[in-house]
């Protein structure tokens, strides 16, 4: 018999031990010299080089702000940045989601280089506190993970793990990463 309760805790097992291997290669890329993308000369980054990991979900004023790392896995330096596109998971159904706007109530990014096994980031924020339903989520508005479709026709990353929900809008930042930025919630 399925046990949600069980379920849910494999989820935030995997999450969280996902969040702890990403966290030093997170800090690797917040060094100044490190983060900042000098375009010239390195290709962005493809899909099928990045693996994406659900990080956490942090909750405030009325506002959910979900981070998810972004580990380059090929061979090769690459620029991480721009906005993507979002299709979110719910079962083994697809949706491409309305990005509401730009930047995010945990702020933006700006673009990166990532070395092999570095990391940069995605924030996806949303709102649970408006109307007309204002606290009760609809089941056609909640989400079990998400595909990231890399701008410019760079190909996408699957993040499973990632509970959010759509009844407030979606903004999301610049893939990437940015000075003073740290992994909250862990």
């Amino acid at each position: 018999m399925f046990n949600i309760h069980r379920a849910r805790r494999i989820i935030q097992t995997l999450a969280i031990a996902s969040a702890v291997i990403a966290a030093p290669l997170l800090i690797i890329a917040s060094n100044p010299t490190a983060a900042r993308a000098t375009s010239v000369g390195v290709p962005p980054c493809q899909g099928s080089n990045l693996a994406g990991a659900f990080v956490a979900n942090q909750v405030g004023t009325g506002h959910v702000v979900t981070t998810i790392a972004i580990t380059n896995v090929g061979r090769q330096v690459c620029t991480l940045g721009g906005y993507p596109t979002l299709i979110g998971l719910r079962g083994s159904e697809k949706y491409k989601l309305r990005v509401t706007g730009h930047g995010t109530y945990g702020g933006n990014l700006h673009p990166t280089k990532l070395s092999p096994r570095m990391s940069g980031v995605l924030i996806v924020s949303t709102g649970d506190l408006c109307g007309p339903t204002y606290g009760v989520i609809p089941p056609s508005q909640m989400y079990t993970g998400l595909i990231v479709v890399l701008p410019k026709s760079e190909g996408s990353v699957q993040v499973l793990g990632v509970p959010f929900d759509t009844t407030c809008g979606v903004y999301v930042s610049q893939l990437g990463w940015r000075s003073h930025f740290w992994i909250q919630g862990v």
